[in-house]
């Protein structure tokens, strides 16, 4: 950081329970304070959070790099996640074979058998009456989809699960013992992740992971085992966690806002709308870190080469200058500007998934639950936002007399 007056000093810290309490008024006071600022949480970095410079940085990795990986501090699992954290134009030639499996086209023809995995879970969310719309729907389908795409057993979903959750929601503790606890999950979850590797070497299948573990991805060679294991480690924890979130802060919101949800109950051309109006309010994704590659003035501030910064794609999707009254769902609003999946080369492989996955759920409610209810007064939202705004728990039911 550069020694300058004019540059405002804040102690934001995106892993606090006291940001997690009122997220939207943070970013707010934050931005009209500045722009860019620079916070003196973890070792220090920039905090971007107006819409201009967050688009315009995300764009520009050759100035604001990903190499050093996308998270303050450090991700839990590692910080290659591959291929996110390359910059062109490596990044292309590892993002291609899986752009492969995730392309739209791809994705639709998943459709069938994604649509009848939902309508099994909601019809046994029906009858049994009382349900978590997070332990019960929003953590199940998504982790399924994703190990289904790999070819991993779907009956591992909830010990990876686990896994991750405990060791994210322990990202920004120092504790040592608990790093430690931290770092033997990482190795835990690579020893799986190399299980199925070898096993593909030895029985090819149809699924990603044989071509992950076999197949030449970048100059005629297949992948290490860490490079393999530093992919994978990405599609798993983006695919459990992000389309989660997302499901359970449109499901909250419909049920505060009856009119919202009449109206996509009555005309379901509107859901794909309301799935984008809602991850742009409520993120799946906070933000994404990057490293200054050389000193350059950006935002009205002098950066240096080895500076972290931080994107808060949050806060610009809550800029009033790019969103009018950006706190309300509007499902008619135009949201070209969003950066709710990122902007950039990185932007977001799994979209196309996680809107389908969304859309089916949405639908699969709607038409399975009629007169369900959530018990808002026991739903119980996250204290730590540093991956995206999430529920812990979305207690619903079937009222007796529906």
């Amino acid at each position: 950081m550069s020694a300058s007056a004019d540059v405002v000093v804040t102690d934001f810290d995106h892993h606090s329970a006291k940001f997690a309490a009122r997220p939207f008024e943070v970013l707010e006071e934050l931005r009209d304070a500045a722009p860019v600022a620079w916070s003196t949480a973890h070792g220090g970095f920039w905090v971007i959070t107006d819409h201009g410079n967050v688009v315009e940085g995300l764009a520009d990795y050759s100035t604001f790099s990903s190499t050093a990986g996308p998270a303050i501090p450090a991700n839990p699992f590692g910080t290659r996640h591959i291929p996110v954290a390359f910059d062109p134009p490596l990044h292309a030639l590892y993002r291609k074979v899986l752009n492969e499996w995730y392309s739209r086209a791809e994705i639709s023809l998943r459709e069938p058998e994604i649509k009848a995995m939902v309508v099994e879970i909601v019809t046994g969310l029906r009858e049994r009456g009382s349900w978590d719309f997070v332990s019960d729907l929003a953590n199940v389908s998504p982790g399924a989809v994703t190990l289904g795409i790999l070819g991993w057993d779907v009956g591992q979903r909830l010990e990876l699960l686990d896994v991750m959750t405990q060791s994210l929601r322990n990202q920004a503790n120092p504790d040592p013992e608990v790093q430690k606890q931290n770092a033997q999950r990482n190795m835990w979850f690579r020893e799986q992740i190399l299980r199925e590797a070898n096993d593909r070497r030895a029985n090819r299948r149809d699924d990603l992971m044989s071509v992950l573990a076999n197949d030449p991805i970048v100059d005629g060679q297949p992948l290490t085992d860490e490079e393999l294991a530093d992919m994978v480690v990405l599609l798993i924890l983006a695919g459990f966690h992000t389309t989660s979130g997302a499901l359970t802060a449109l499901l909250v919101h419909m049920e505060e806002h009856t009119d919202d949800k009449q109206r996509l109950d009555q005309d379901r051309s509107l859901i794909p709308h309301a799935i984008e109006e809602i991850v742009r309010i409520y993120s799946p994704a906070t933000a994404h870190a990057r490293k200054v590659t050389q000193d350059t003035e950006f935002g009205g501030v002098e950066m240096k080469k080895g500076d972290w910064t931080l994107f808060v794609n949050m806060a610009a999707n809550h800029d009033p200058g790019a969103f009018p009254d950006p706190e309300r769902v509007d499902l008619d609003r135009n949201r070209a500007k969003s950066v709710a999946f990122g902007w950039g080369v990185h932007r977001c492989l799994g979209l196309h998934l996680a809107r389908l996955i969304l859309r089916l759920e949405i639908e699969a409610v709607l038409d399975l639950l009629p007169g369900y209810r959530i018990d808002l007064d026991a739903a119980v939202r996250s204290d730590h936002m540093g991956l995206g705004y999430f529920y812990l728990s979305v207690p619903a039911s079937i009222p007796q007399e529906a």
